[in-house]
């Protein structure tokens, strides 16, 4: 992976440049940094499809982040990102940038070419009119989502990458870009705000193979899986013991491919951005201290369904979409929730299925994670050693960012069959761009809950041993402070409860839907 960037690559994530939702400072704000702890997070995901998004669309997703003391929201083929002086995106890695806008497709003049000469003065103009355009959607953009935001929280992260959407007239898919990877953070009170943002340190890892819009001879195209339209943006933010993700992995893009072709890329690409994590000197000092670490994934991380895997079964529209469809169309609850549990790839790969545990064949199967060792390549359970070298074993919990992991979407509303009847999460993807509820899916892909949030079990509440969890809560996690030259930072302490979670199946701008949870601390 490239080197990661430090702190002065994202001047704007200093205090002087943190800005609030509201020109005034109210009465709240003064009461909460009194209280300096986050007490709630409000985490949202929703891959847009390069639509702008409007504010009755904002209103209905964020209903409940405006109560939230943390609000962090990822954004995957996000049609606009800013790029002014107050920008809090990168400007430049290595040879490319990895916030591209039109400025940048300037080509070389041909001495002697006055025809070269006049198409590059129409293309800075014409350039300069997309960028203006982009900016006004970027504010109406923040707008919206701010308008349903307190007037007492503080915008402390805004980092993306990529490049602006392509025109509607580009076909070539090798050269079609759909948007960029965003991250927003904001925080409730302006001391706290502060503090979060003085320890906030951006990491940001392109994993994706697609060449640029804008590749010429003095700005060259993106070296191998490493261009930004796929990847990650992480902020770390160590008075927390936070470390926030922002995905976007490899989607599957061919017909009559089996999944786990594309999930050896997604898996490979998560280890990629895992590296990035523990290769970042600004924060990492030793082990220990990335471990102190619990991480938040959320995005499009595109991990499929798949019920038949024969070439002639996963054409478009075959039989393994109609399989799924009609399970989803009848809506029997029972029925959704073991399509969930025994074909859906990502609880495969964190060993949360019903499958899994069927082939692993090991009593109860419960890799209850209480640490790890000094050698990476093995886990304690229950005081004996498992070697995850093992196909058997999980394979994402090889990999240190997921090792603790708990799908939310799993944990909520599939785990428990009580709780499924009352709360069940249909697929998020792929839907008719524009259908009216109740929508139907799209043939187009096999329907699938791509976009998820999982977050490290140290930040839950600990299930009862009858709930069947895998991995256990960090009991020491309330004991956790931070102090910084005398300053008192703000403090995340307690057990994390899930009070709600969903989608949004009436916005409609893309082939996704928004998902949300809620948590609170105690």
């Amino acid at each position: 992976p490239p080197p990661t960037p430090t702190q002065e690559t994202f001047p704007s994530l200093s205090h002087s440049t943190m800005t609030s939702t509201s020109k005034t400072t109210t009465t709240a704000s003064s009461h909460h940094d009194n209280n300096n702890k986050i007490s709630s997070i409000f985490l949202g995901t929703f891959n847009v499809n390069g639509s702008q998004v409007t504010q009755p669309d904002c209103q209905k997703w964020l209903k409940q982040a405006e109560r939230a003391d943390m609000v962090v929201l990822s954004f995957q083929e996000c049609g606009t990102c800013r790029k002014d002086g107050s920008t809090h995106s990168p400007k430049r890695m290595h040879v490319h940038d990895y916030c591209r806008y039109d400025d940048n497709r300037v080509e070389e003049e041909e001495d002697g070419n006055e025809r070269k000469k006049e198409e590059n003065v129409a293309a800075v103009k014409e350039e300069e009119e997309t960028k203006k355009c982009m900016m006004e959607q970027d504010k109406e953009f923040l707008s919206s989502i701010e308008s349903c935001l307190s007037s007492d929280h503080y915008q402390v992260a805004d980092i993306a990458m990529g490049e602006p959407p392509s025109s509607s007239s580009n076909n070539n898919n090798k050269h079609k870009w759909y948007g960029y990877i965003r991250l927003l953070v904001y925080v409730k009170g302006e001391v706290t705000a502060s503090n979060i943002s003085k320890s906030s340190i951006p990491i940001i890892c392109p994993v994706g193979n697609k060449a640029s819009s804008y590749s010429t001879t003095t700005h060259p195209n993106y070296k191998p899986s490493q261009s930004p339209d796929k990847g990650a943006i992480c902020l770390a933010i160590p008075s927390l013991s936070l470390l926030l993700c922002s995905m976007h992995l490899a989607g599957t893009n061919k017909y009559n491919v089996p999944e786990t072709i594309f999930d050896d890329i997604r898996i490979k690409q998560l280890q990629t951005i895992n590296d990035a994590c523990f290769n970042n000197t600004e924060m990492i000092v030793d082990d220990a201290s990335f471990r102190k670490l619990r991480p938040i994934v959320l995005g499009d991380l595109n991990f499929r369904v798949e019920v038949l895997s024969s070439e002639g079964e996963k054409e478009r529209g075959g039989k393994d979409f109609c399989a799924v469809n009609e399970i989803l169309m009848e809506g029997e609850t029972d029925q959704v929730r073991q399509l969930f549990l025994e074909y859906d790839r990502l609880c495969l790969h964190l060993g949360h299925t019903t499958r899994r545990r069927q082939q692993q064949q090991r009593g109860k199967n419960e890799f209850i994670m209480n640490n790890v060792n000094e050698n990476e390549n093995h886990i304690t359970k229950n005081g004996s050693t498992i070697n995850v070298d093992d196909k058997s074993f999980p394979s994402l919990r090889r990999i240190d960012l997921l090792s603790d992991v708990v799908d939310l979407i799993w944990r909520e509303s599939f785990q428990n069959k009580q709780k499924t009847s009352s709360n069940v999460i249909l697929p998020t993807f792929t839907f008719k761009v524009g259908d009216v509820p109740p929508r139907s899916y799209a043939n187009k892909r096999t329907p699938s809950w791509t976009d998820r949030i999982l977050v490290s079990q140290r930040l839950l509440l600990l299930l009862s041993e009858s709930d069947d969890n895998w991995i256990c809560c960090d009991k020491d996690q309330e004991t956790m402070h931070s102090e910084e030259e005398g300053i008192q930072q703000p403090l995340l302490v307690g057990s994390g409860e899930v009070t709600s979670i969903g989608t949004n199946d009436d916005i409609v701008l893309s082939d996704h839907i928004p998902l949300h949870c809620l948590i609170h601390f105690k």
